[in-house]
């Protein structure tokens, strides 16, 4: 399953996301199984660009970062998945720093054996938390822009495993 790029698209910062839109597009609002399914018919690159786009996607905004980190660590479980990926295209910059946005979830949020519920009040009311959350966030940011750089460079160099030229 590869991904339709035009031509003038190959050399586009968002190369990445467009070798992985179709996929992800087809499955929003969809339920987990119909996610699997798809998910499970890539290969392990496209697999680490699903997962961390379909996290990516989703941290526009600090609360957005602080509520999907979590999600994606105790809800759906994916961020072991996350983190291999990232492996997988050796950013291990972003690796170290996914293990510490989970330390940050799971120092908040884990008592014991189980998970509290994540709030949206949550960096509200707790001011370490928001200036720990927002430290974070600005590496985040600056870091993922230079992952999706790296990941570019990796599809442009295997586009045959990634896209199709229109």
């Amino acid at each position: 399953m590869k991904a339709r790029v035009r031509v003038e698209d190959i050399h586009s910062k968002q190369l990445s996301w467009l070798c992985i839109e179709p996929m992800l597009i087809s499955v929003r609002g969809r339920d987990m199984a119909a996610k699997t399914e798809i998910y499970r018919q890539l290969h392990e690159g496209q697999q680490a660009l699903f997962l961390f786009y379909s996290y990516h996607n989703h941290t526009k905004s600090l609360a957005e970062f602080y509520w999907f980190s979590a999600y994606n660590i105790i809800e759906i479980k994916s961020w072991h998945g996350i983190k291999n990926g990232m492996h997988f295209f050796r950013l291990d910059e972003m690796v170290t720093l996914l293990d510490q946005i989970e330390s940050l979830i799971t120092d908040k949020n884990r008592v014991d054996e189980a998970w509290s519920e994540v709030l949206p009040t949550d960096l509200e009311n707790d001011p370490i938390l928001l200036q720990r959350t927002e430290v974070l966030y600005a590496t985040y940011q600056t870091v993922a822009q230079l992952a999706i750089a790296h990941m570019n460079k990796i599809i442009l160099q295997n586009q045959e495993m990634y896209l199709e030229v229109e």
